[in-house]
């Protein structure tokens, strides 16, 4: 019975990526905070990364998607407010636009014509799923075909088979411009008006709007973004296009006449879904799963709370073993011959007397003069644990060889903090720990519906670690980025289990050095936030008169179970860019320099990282 509820629950969470059913939609899709913003009229520009939901957000406004989506609302299908059509940029296709054969001028008409043809292909798909699901008079596309240079063609199926000659066509012209013969090019977004004209001519459309949805806009060629701003920067109702970009991967901003630029807030809306409020959508998406399940006879909690349990910080302790370095403290205050005092100590719980040693490490002083101030002051270390209980933790894995967790990953804010704004993340999280309950038959068979913190962590070690492996394929400098992780990450891993002469939880960093290694260092960093490898902030102010003026960079949270440090956004350091560079040529060399002291020694490295001790250990190297 265990083994079905898993496997029931885990279908209801492995459906994390974009690429649902129509069907689908009505089931499981929840709006995100920022839905009605992109359902408004004028144009938007939707920015994150991958997993974000910019492609589930855009293919749910797709015709058969929205459907779905807002008839289970109980809207009727004939009184859809809009009508979605949903393209993605093909990276092998659009390159393709480029080359000596022809000038820049020629290959902006020749992309032009193509976006044209795509966008009303789709258009056609939509009139004839119109006729089928409404009843749709049929609208007259007659212009549009003379828009492509073709004889009058009225209706979509002979137009769409039309579009599809003249598409393969384009291709091989494209792709062997001295050979073939240069086909008639429509004029930019001129088909497009006439199409959307005469849906709105028809009567039941009166009034509706039409959204095209072009995701991975990152893809295109700069000139190819100069193309569609232009058609962005004048479109007018019933047309507005919804266009999904990566941070970082809108890169011109200028139309095809280069004098005019795109704005916002004046020709498009900007947003952001980072800044869009992720946890209570987050939240809502995870209960509104629990609740299906509900319904399907399982016995799954009803809040997230419940699902993903937090593991107490005292609790945490006790499981990292704080008992033995507890008793280390007692045995040494007893020494002294205190007996007050030591009967003080003996009456607090281990799970705190444990940070004496933590705090003794850090500021060089003695147990028992540390133990006195705080038997005279216990507001103040009320005060430091709640502070630095957190990053002791981390402290208490020294020592621990061999041990299968050295600190946990659990609760729900803990899995909200690792996915940080990513519901692509934040779900596979919890199903990759589902997955993990399933693979245990002891756990599975007095499995009680709530994710132990064990399970969580060992899912967020390996989703970790999964987005790691990934990372080179990725970019044009995948390979880089994976080095400066695998490096950074190992960086906060020291930091954090060593206390001594550093603030705690230190895992972000900022920039100095010389002008030339900062841009290189920079170019690498900020391809790496397009692809999730790190996240970067506008820094608060400066620290030091060397720092440079840049953003605040760290890894992505999400390595943070695998590499065994702070996930939470704390405290920051400086990385001279030389050295930072240097990681890709001598790792060993470079890691000591950001450390600040030799690197530990292998059998000291938690067994996940210890995998890469060739990568660690590794000399000068060819780039």
């Amino acid at each position: 019975m265990s083994d079905e509820r898993l496997r029931r629950l885990g279908e209801l969470f492995s459906d994390y990526r974009a690429e649902w059913s129509a069907d689908l939609f009505g089931d499981l899709f929840i709006a995100p905070p920022y839905f009605p913003k992109l359902e408004a009229a004028r144009p938007c520009f939707l920015i994150g990364g991958r997993g974000t939901g910019k492609t589930t957000s855009l293919r749910s406004l797709r015709f058969d998607a929205s459907l779905a989506r807002l008839t289970s609302d109980s809207v009727p299908a004939e009184k859809l407010p809009y009508y979605g059509v949903y393209i993605r940029i093909n990276k092998n296709r659009v390159r393709a636009f480029q080359g000596p054969q022809l000038t820049e001028e020629q290959w902006d008409k020749a992309f032009a014509h193509y976006f044209n043809i795509l966008c009303c292909s789709e258009l056609c798909r939509l009139v004839a799923w119109l006729e089928h699901t409404q009843s749709l008079a049929a609208p007259d596309l007659s212009l549009v075909s003379r828009a492509f240079g073709a004889d009058s063609i009225s209706g979509h199926a002979a137009l769409l088979d039309h579009l599809n000659g003249s598409l393969v066509s384009l291709e091989l012209y494209v792709n062997n411009p001295a050979q073939a013969k240069a086909p008639l090019f429509s004029v930019a977004e001129a088909p497009l008006r006439f199409f959307v004209d005469a849906l709105r001519a028809v009567e039941s459309l009166a009034g509706r709007l039409f959204f095209l949805c072009i995701d991975e806009y990152e893809n295109l060629l700069d000139s190819q973004q100069g193309v569609i701003n232009t058609f962005v920067k004048h479109a007018e109702p019933p047309l507005s296009y919804k266009i999904g970009v990566r941070r970082n991967g809108l890169r011109n901003r200028a139309t095809i006449d280069r004098q005019d630029v795109l704005a916002t807030p004046d020709d498009y809306l900007e947003i952001d879904i980072a800044q869009e409020g992720f946890e209570p959508f987050a939240r809502q998406v995870v209960e509104h799963r629990l609740t299906r399940a509900r319904a399907q006879g399982l016995d799954a909690p009803e809040t997230l709370e419940e699902f993903l349990p937090e593991l107490p910080l005292g609790v945490e302790a006790e499981l990292l073993g704080c008992d033995r370095v507890a008793d280390l403290v007692l045995k040494e205050v007893a020494s002294k011959g205190d007996a007050a005092l030591f009967a003080w100590l003996t009456s607090l719980p281990k799970n705190q007397v444990y940070f004496l040693s933590y705090w003794s490490e850090g500021s060089g002083q003695a147990l028992d003069v540390l133990a006195r101030d705080w038997q005279s002051d216990p507001e103040t270390w009320a005060t430091r644990l709640g502070n630095y209980g957190y990053a002791s933790l981390f402290w208490l894995s020294k020592g621990r060889k061999g041990a299968r967790i050295r600190k946990y990953y659990a609760g729900a804010r803990t899995f909200l903090g690792l996915a940080s704004g990513n519901i692509r993340y934040f779900i596979e999280l919890i199903d990759e720990s589902i997955g993990s309950v399933a693979g245990d038959e002891a756990l599975t068979a007095k499995w009680k519906g709530a994710i132990p913190p064990e399970r969580q962590t060992l899912a967020a070690r390996t989703v970790g670690k999964r987005r790691l492996e990934q990372l080179e394929g990725l970019s044009e400098h995948g390979s880089e980025i994976k080095r400066l992780v695998l490096a950074l990450g190992k960086v906060f891993f020291e930091f954090a289990r060593d206390p001594v002469g550093k603030s705690p939880e230190r895992n972000s960093f900022v920039l100095i050095g010389e002008p030339e290694a900062r841009a290189k260092a920079l170019a690498l960093l900020l391809e790496g936030v397009s692809t999730l490898a790190f996240e970067v902030t506008p820094r608060t102010k400066a620290t030091t008169q060397r720092e440079m003026r840049d953003d605040e960079f760290r890894l992505h949270p999400i390595f943070a179970p695998f590499f065994e440090y702070s996930h939470r956004r704390k405290r920051r350091c400086t990385f001279p860019a030389e050295t930072l560079l240097e990681v890709l040529r001598n790792p060993a060399h470079a890691l000591a320099e950001l450390i600040g002291h030799a690197p530990v020694d292998a059998d000291e490295l938690p067994q996940q990282l210890a995998m890469f001790s060739s990568f660690y250990d590794a000399g000068e190297r060819r780039q």
